[in-house]
């Protein structure tokens, strides 16, 4: 929507969830680490702030088995479709990280009817889920980064009191909430996760402030980074070679796409969540622009006919591609340098269709 932007100020959002008895915490289907980070954060701290609420976060499947191992992984629960009468009556829903209606596909027929009392929290620049209010700040590097802001509202605490600069080692957290070890290190999770490891061009002075507050607070970013980055399967490994196997480069090698078939994932015994990162891989060519990774899902029982998975990536520049604006005609969005679709068809007719656009783009 035109309109994705905040309708609400932070102290009405904070207003809402300290008047909230039963509040019901949700992200979007194959949560990435903003996505986790967020839910199990926000669902933490507010059990922390609210002891008489009932606050449960939810997590829609797949969920990566890297996460179940962090200490976060307690405060949330994997959401059934069969069993939606386990969501009990909320009288306050927060959906943070997106505000896309295909992302929490599963969960629209529990939400359709809750609108009016659901929140969006999030840092994309687009979405078409018509919840009545919205706190978005596309200025973020990752949701987790919004969510610190939110635990600052609710404590009160002000973020000219944080110390970041070099008086900041040894100084204590003025932040009860974000002092937790659950919601340090799930927050850091989210910000890394987003940032690519404060690589991508979303990085910014207030991401490392904020990373820097869980640091403080004990967070161990070179744990974090073995236990999330390098503990993936073997058969990972085998379908990322099939993925760079079936690279192609276009227009001029200004863009590179790549293809995963069903049988891809059969073959080599990999999970649909484990294309994590495949994308970001050919943006290390020095002509590459823009990179597509074209997925084609095992049909499973409940859906026997998935659509098409677009991730978009882009490299910052000059020449800068806007790949959420490339992503719309196809019912997709996200931000400008990372952004992607679902589209039905077969695998061939979608990757016809966004060969043609590319090459519009690129003419």
């Amino acid at each position: 929507m035109s309109d994705y932007v905040s309708n609400i100020t932070l102290p009405d959002l904070v207003e809402r969830i300290n008047a909230a008895s039963r509040v019901l915490i949700t992200t979007h289907t194959k949560p990435d680490g903003d996505a986790y980070g967020s839910v199990s954060a926000l669902t933490a701290a507010l059990r922390l702030h609210k002891p008489d609420a009932t606050i449960e976060g939810w997590l829609m499947p797949p969920v990566p088995a890297a996460f179940k191992l962090l200490s976060g992984w307690p405060f949330v629960q994997e959401y059934d479709p069969q069993n939606e009468n386990k969501l009990g009556e909320p009288d306050l829903i927060l959906v943070l990280d997106t505000g896309a209606v295909p992302q929490v596909a599963p969960m629209m027929p529990f939400l359709e009817s809750r609108l009016d009392r659901t929140i969006i929290i999030d840092h994309h620049i687009s979405g078409d889920l018509p919840a009545t209010h919205r706190y978005i700040d596309s200025s973020a590097a990752a949701c987790c980064t919004v969510i610190a802001d939110v635990l600052d509202a609710v404590t009160g605490t002000n973020a000219t009191d944080v110390p970041c600069d070099v008086s900041f080692i040894g100084a204590s957290e003025p932040n009860a909430l974000i002092a937790d070890g659950v919601v340090a290190e799930s927050l850091f999770v989210g910000i890394a996760s987003d940032t690519g490891w404060f690589r991508f061009s979303n990085t910014t002075a207030r991401t490392h402030r904020v990373a820097a507050r869980m640091i403080q607070n004990g967070v161990d970013h070179a744990d974090m980074y073995a236990r999330l980055e390098q503990q993936e399967r073997p058969a990972k490994l085998a379908l990322q070679i099939r993925a760079m196997t079936s690279m192609q480069l276009l227009a001029d090698s200004q863009v590179a796409i790549m293809t995963l078939h069903a049988a891809d994932f059969t073959e080599t015994g990999a999970l649909p969540e484990e294309t994590e990162r495949f994308v970001d891989i050919p943006q290390s060519v020095s002509t590459v622009k823009m990179v597509v990774l074209l997925v084609e899902n095992p049909p499973t029982a409940k859906q026997p006919s998935p659509p098409i998975r677009v991730s978009l990536r882009s490299k910052p520049g000059p020449d800068a591609v806007n790949v959420a604006e490339f992503a719309q005609p196809f019912g997709g969005g996200g931000h400008a340098r990372a952004a992607g679709a679902k589209v039905h068809g077969s695998i061939d007719e979608v990757s016809e269709k966004i060969k043609a656009a590319i090459a519009k783009a690129f003419e």
